[in-house]
């Protein structure tokens, strides 16, 4: 399952009706983002996230630890919660354990996610002790906030630490034992290099229970959302099918084409033959590259509505293989096939995948 992202409880150039017709049934907010505009008074006034943006599919909320994360030093990480100002009107805020159960009650997902700290994957191995060792206290706080007064919203646990196999093992252990619905794998997609993720999320499902769903937070491109599924991951969320978009990419199941380019200029075929989308059905590759040429913010929303529809085939392809046995050979199907291009691989974050690009 792959959840388009819609941070601020909405798309930069998606209606709702759009993001439905891609195949995508559930998507992801940010409770940091949504705390602190519109708040917790417009959703309870609204009666949650669905009525206000429209959309009756399901919603997972990040718990905000990642942003938390992001942020500029000005920030700090205490037992009680993360310290920080809004970059709106810079008043000081506290997100707690307690404070982030609570907003995503307001907003009403379908899934809401414990609050965790998350660390550089370059910290030792003391301070990833330290920081997984307060997401487990912070989880079991979640729990209680949850308990108290109990929404019928279905809960995740997040895994931690970092590249250490035994603190992963460790993490797992304990979190495991707690009435969670499912659990991420969170702490990766920061850094770390393609083999230690990789390795890292092979050695957590592996201690997950089989019955739950395992939830791979922050990733990623086709050929890591198929690498991860071969280790054992259900869930997946990333910004970068709406991301490539913005900068001009499709993907496709024949590698990753560069619309912009001028080779496209004249030519009368649609984005992607196989593909059944509206812009595929309807579009050349000759006006999809004047639009991105020119900069048409409409070439930026065809490209997304393309992009987020490639994502919900591709996991239809896995399921399917996986439900026909066949995943070892749709995994080498899709391999050979999927990939993200060297010109991009340190701007977008890129891993260290097969370098594919076509047209």
């Amino acid at each position: 399952m792959f959840m388009p992202v819609a941070t601020h409880a909405g798309f930069r150039h998606l209606a709702m009706e759009e993001v439905k017709e891609t195949g995508a049934s559930i998507l992801l907010a940010n409770t940091y983002h949504l705390m602190l505009r519109p708040g917790a008074e417009v959703f309870k006034r609204f009666g949650g996230i669905h009525p206000f943006m429209q959309w009756d599919g399901g919603v997972l909320t990040d718990s905000g630890g990642f942003q938390i994360f992001s942020l500029p030093e000005d920030r700090l990480i205490t037992e009680k919660g993360a310290h920080f100002r809004s970059f709106y009107d810079n008043s000081r805020q506290l997100l707690s354990p307690e404070s982030s159960i609570a907003m995503q009650q307001a907003i009403n997902s379908e899934i809401m996610m414990v609050l965790d700290v998350c660390i550089d994957s370059r910290t030792d191995e003391a301070g990833t002790r330290e920081a997984m060792e307060r997401t487990h206290r912070w989880a079991v706080r979640s729990l209680e906030a949850k308990a108290a007064r109990d929404t019928g919203q279905a809960m995740f646990g997040i895994v931690q630490g970092g590249v250490f196999p035994h603190l992963r093992d460790e993490s797992a252990a304990f979190l495991t034992k707690l009435p969670f619905d499912g659990f991420a794998i969170g702490g990766l997609a920061v850094g770390e290099t393609k083999v230690e993720r990789e390795s890292m999320t092979l050695r957590t499902t592996a201690s997950l229970p089989q019955d739950k769903p395992r939830y791979l937070m922050g990733v990623g491109t086709p050929t890591d959302l198929v690498e991860a599924v071969l280790r054992g991951v259900d869930m997946f969320d990333c910004i970068i099918p709406t991301k490539m978009a913005q900068q001009g990419y499709a993907y496709t199941f024949s590698g990753l084409v560069r619309v912009s380019r001028s080779v496209f200029r004249l030519s009368d075929e649609p984005l992607d033959a196989a593909c059944d989308c509206y812009v595929c059905k309807r579009y050349t590759r000759g006006y999809l590259q004047h639009l991105m040429r020119g900069k048409h913010h409409l070439g930026s929303r065809f490209l997304s509505v393309h992009n987020v529809r490639h994502y919900q085939k591709l996991m239809g392809r896995i399921r399917d293989g996986i439900l026909n046995g066949t995943y070892a050979q749709v995994y080498r199907e899709l391999k050979a096939a999927i990939a993200t291009p060297k010109d991009l691989k340190d701007e977008a974050n890129a891993r260290e995948v097969t370098l594919k690009e076509v047209g």
